[in-house]
């Protein structure tokens, strides 16, 4: 063999990255990952050599005349490479059981019938020895000499009778139901997940062509997140119990109020516990709080450091891509691929700083795709978890139960932070994460002026509109604005929003914000209402509770049907949200238009019942606390304890060490978790055409398709209930079609108009 043997093998099917190539590329990646990991210098040097075998062997498989073929186009193969590979570890090697099991497995889990990519059966067995005798005269020995030392790998090579097959008991640890039945002991299993997890990293890595962009690690100080004056960009004093987090090196429960810098307070003790290359983990409700906490933290960390992690993430990367291609300078293809690139990243050993929601770190504690992965990320992380109020109890179940995992088991470190936390809950967490331990629990101190500000503030003076409807105050709306005031109007649902827009008689600047409408409007609208240019947002303002999420607004005024108590003050947190207003006029609505069943009849109540005795009042944290306690006076009821019990149980959960199968997972966690609101993406039939918005340049759903804009197609689908869907499968574009709902730019998606043109769509 020549020197130059090698040469004709590719490892990609573009014509340019060779075998060798890409083993460099993956190589390079496990180097530079290895650095931003949380490891002591002996573990660094142990893991380098065992990722620095597997790197150079994963992919040697691929040199089979069979992958190579399909390389260059063939539709007839079907060859796994990566067996090929372990044959050639299997048969001439003597490899630890982890780098086996890593090389193995970098593409595909362990074998079992139920199973989405996984390993098969044949692929180890009869497809084997058809490799091997196809290909004969190239999987031998001298092959792998050769091929060693070219990548400088310096291992004996082993003289035995060669195998055809892949042994019977590597054949028991690659399939899920036999692993635990071979290697007893579960940290030995943990083993093998453990090297199977920094093979694919370094493999995506890799693959991906980031191998020399791998983001380092940054230590923060405390003028990277002190506030600052808007007007002139002056640093300001950080408040007392911002300054006291600042030396708190335990886990921390903060209850403050909204508007009194939660924010910086929890980078502050962020500040106090970050240790070399330990992740952090930013845990957040809904992906428009999270998208703009990824912008926020950029500026912290580096934006090169900081991703976004929820279900929508593709979504998130095509828009910022767009916005920083105002020249056009790339093409939609070319967007495209590199945010399918960035999601892809943002699931992987790559971002120290991952802003996400509770899905996706439950996805780990419940064995779902990807979870052997977190067991770096993981490694001496700082969590924090904001808004966690707003969890079901279900929920909040499995999230206690996941953070006593997490810190046991990753001597990771957790931040709560709410301005809602009822104390039934603050005592659950406390009793069953803490252990009772109440020094945990931090809240502004009244003794300091700086916090004292805050406590005792007032923003706002509560109207209670007893037996009124949002409608029927329109005169007063109309007068605010006319006074030059910006209202916000919340309503409980989004027909009742629509109607308030299309009925209301207003000139000046007017947005509508609800869940009806597609991601790409949805997206414009949540930058107009938030624009740094407080000018340049709308006077008037109606939504639903989407507005809940974290949106920095600050409206002067607000119109509010009744909700639940810790929903109505994370919505009166849109209003006067630096106090600097004076008291803002709040009318409260006892009477709801509409259906609202995911609220509880007897919380919406006790709501209205508690804050009537605060009508006319100025209104204060305090006020606002008291109430949320008085409502929830008797914590969860019968159904929601047993939701919350059944969740801090939760078997996978408590047997997550004992019941290790490494290269497994369960399939069933997304959807459980991205689809318990029971709503189904669909797309409205109008939306299918060009023009939909009566511009003749705006594409529709075909025309995208037909160029390839596959995410900006995606856009255009809406999050509606199934129920008013109605919606069909059409196969020839696999998705649901709903012809009983419209689109319409201003307002969103509405129920259709009968007619006849409509029915022979």
């Amino acid at each position: 063999m020549s020197n130059h043997f090698f040469d004709r093998f590719f490892a990609k099917s573009d014509g340019v990255t060779t075998l060798q190539m890409h083993t460099e590329h993956v190589i390079t990646a496990g180097r530079n990952l290895l650095k931003t990991l949380s490891f002591t210098d002996v573990e660094r040097d142990y893991w380098a050599e065992k990722l620095y075998r597997c790197a150079v062997l994963h992919d040697l498989g691929k040199i089979h005349s069979e992958f190579q073929r399909r390389l260059q186009g063939a539709k007839d193969v079907s060859i796994r490479h990566e067996i090929i590979s372990l044959w050639f570890c299997e048969n001439f090697l003597d490899l630890p059981e982890d780098e086996l099991f890593a090389i193995a497995t970098h593409h595909k889990g362990v074998m079992r019938t139920d199973g989405y990519k996984r390993l098969e059966i044949d692929s180890l067995k009869s497809h084997m020895e058809e490799y091997l005798k196809s290909d004969y005269n190239l999987l031998t020995k001298k092959t792998l000499e050769k091929w060693l030392a070219l990548m400088s790998l310096d291992l004996e090579i082993k003289e035995k009778e060669v195998n055809s097959q892949i042994s019977k008991e590597r054949f028991k640890i690659l399939h899920y139901s036999h692993q635990a039945k071979v290697i007893l002991e579960s940290e030995e299993r943990k083993k093998l997940s453990l090297m199977r997890a920094l093979m694919i990293a370094s493999d995506h890595i890799g693959s991906a062509r980031m191998e020399n962009e791998v983001p380092t690690y940054k230590k923060i100080e405390l003028q990277d997140f002190q506030p600052k004056n808007k007007s002139n960009q002056q640093l300001l004093p950080f408040r007392e119990f911002q300054k006291g987090l600042q030396s708190i090196t335990s886990d921390v429960i903060l209850h403050a109020p909204t508007g009194s810098g939660k924010t910086e307070a929890s980078l502050s003790w962020v500040y106090a516990n970050q240790s070399e290359n330990a992740r952090l983990f930013y845990l957040l409700p809904y992906t428009a709080s999270i998208n703009a906490m990824v912008k926020r933290l950029g500026k912290v960390f580096g934006e090169e450091r900081v991703t976004a992690l929820h279900s929508k993430t593709l979504d998130f990367f095509y828009q910022q891509l767009e916005e920083e291609n105002s020249n056009n300078a790339k093409t939609p293809t070319e967007l495209t691929q590199e945010a399918k690139s960035k999601k892809f990243l943002s699931f992987e050993l790559f971002y120290p700083i991952k802003v996400a929601t509770l899905h996706q770190i439950l996805k780990t504690s419940l064995k779902g795709k990807g979870w052997e992965l977190a067991l770096y990320d993981y490694k001496n992380a700082l969590f924090i978890i904001d808004e966690f109020h707003t969890y079901d109890a279900l929920l909040t179940g499995m999230l206690l139960a996941s953070i006593k995992l997490f810190r046991r088991l990753f001597n990771a470190k957790f931040f709560f932070m709410s301005a809602t936390i009822p104390d039934f809950m603050l005592d659950i967490i406390i009793n069953e994460v803490f252990d009772g331990d109440r020094t945990k629990l931090i809240r502004p101190n009244p003794n300091f002026d700086s916090d004292k500000e805050v406590l005792g503030r007032k923003r706002h003076i509560l109207h209670c509109q007893s037996n009124k409807c949002v409608t029927d105050e329109i005169l007063k709306v109309k007068e605010f604005l006319e006074e030059g005031k910006s209202v916000l109007i919340i309503v409980n649902n989004v027909k009742t929003a629509q109607k308030i827009y299309q009925e209301i008689s207003f000139n000046g600047s007017i947005r509508l914000l609800h869940s009806g409408f597609h991601k790409k409007d949805r997206s414009e609208i949540e930058k107009s209402i938030t624009h740094e240019d407080i000018e340049e947002r709308p006077q008037l303002l109606i939504a639903t509770q989407a507005v809940e999420v974290s949106l920095d607004i600050d409206y002067d005024v607000a119109f509010i049907e009744n909700a639940p108590i810790d929903a109505l003050i994370q919505r009166l947190g849109r209003v006067n949200r630096a106090g600097k207003k004076g008291l803002a006029p709040i009318f409260l609505f006892q009477n709801i238009i509409g259906n609202t069943p995911f609220y509880d009849k007897e919380v919406l109540e006790k709501t209205w019942e508690y804050l009537s005795f605060l009508d006319k009042q100025p209104l204060s944290e305090q006020d606002l606390v008291d109430v949320c306690n008085q409502v929830y006076a008797n914590g969860y009821n019968e159904n929601q304890q047993n939701d919350f019990k059944q969740g801090l149980i939760n078997s996978t959960i408590q047997e997550f060490e004992n019941e290790w199968i490494a290269g497994d997972w369960n399939n069933w966690i997304e959807d459980i978790f991205e689809n318990n609101n029971q709503k189904i993406d669909v797309l409205c039939s109008n939306l299918l055409f060009d023009g939909w918005d009566g511009r003749e340049d705006t594409l529709g759903y075909d025309s995208l398709i037909a160029q390839k804009r596959y995410i900006e197609a995606n856009q255009l689908l809406v999050s509606a209930y199934f129920y008013e869907a109605k919606s069909k499968k059409d196969e020839k574009r696999n998705l649901l079609i709903s012809y009983d709902l419209e689109y319409d730019k201003m307002i969103g998606y509405k129920k259709k108009v009968d007619t006849f043109e409509g029915r022979c769509l």
